[in-house]
């Protein structure tokens, strides 16, 4: 086994230990930087061709399971069952735990963002310190996080670049939670609306998503779907 597919093999494991213990409690705003990600098949993807976001994932304090491709990978490696935790629905469960927190999001489009604040604001959030769209660069947001401190921060601009962004921002202050939130802001404003809940129950979202962005996600769940199989039955010779 290459050292890369190590690696690869051990952000997988990772996904599957902080899973299985996984709680609420852990999270800890305001004392001490944490870093929280979540890790689905596209994730797997982008760690094993980009070194410094498989690197970013590993070290991060909490790397969740996110999604059904993922569950099926951890099965045929031989790991034990976890629960799906995905962005959209547990970071609303955080945010509720630390409504005095001083929150930021950055990531999206300024349109969903317009939608999330006033979302926030009526779920009692009354210390949004910051909403940046996602189209910056490094400096911007780093100068922002340096000038604001915020407890909460949720990063909403996919992967990789959240990733990168979040192991910057980690080494700029101390004490803050660093939340890679994905599609999360588009989902919670309303921006793009979730599927229905039968669809969620049938672990088909997926495929709900895919219909409603068929030019943004279509690669992502033909093509890459048969490259993120393609390493799983790799690594399973191995694991």
């Amino acid at each position: 086994m290459t050292l890369a597919d190590e690696d690869l093999l051990n952000v997988i494991r990772k996904a599957e230990q902080d899973s299985l213990g996984w709680s609420l409690e852990h999270l800890r705003p305001g004392q001490g930087t944490q870093r929280l990600m979540f890790l689905n098949a596209h994730g797997v993807n982008c760690a094993a061709q980009n070194d410094a976001f498989r690197q970013q994932v590993l070290q991060s304090d909490f790397l969740l399971r996110d999604g059904v491709g993922l569950a099926m990978g951890m099965k045929r490696l031989g790991l034990r069952e976890t629960e799906n935790l995905n962005g959209t629905d547990l970071i609303p469960k955080v945010l509720s735990r630390h409504r005095q927190a001083r929150l930021a999001v950055w990531g999206s489009s300024e349109e969903a963002l317009d939608k999330l604040g006033v979302r926030l604001r009526e779920e009692g959030h009354g210390a949004l310190v910051s909403l940046e769209h996602g189209f910056h660069d490094d400096a911007f947001y780093i100068e922002k996080y340096r000038t604001h401190q915020p407890d909460i921060l949720v990063l909403c601009m996919g992967m990789p670049r959240q990733e990168l962004l979040a192991g910057k921002l980690a080494t700029e202050a101390d004490g803050g939670l660093i939340i890679c939130g994905g599609g999360w802001a588009n989902f919670h404003s309303g921006h793009i609306p979730r599927a229905p809940i039968w669809v969620q129950r049938l672990r088909l979202e997926w495929l709900h998503r895919l219909s409603r962005e068929p030019l943004r996600l279509g690669r992502r769940y033909t093509v890459d779907v048969v490259r993120y199989f393609q390493h799983i039955r790799r690594l399973s010779k191995h694991g």
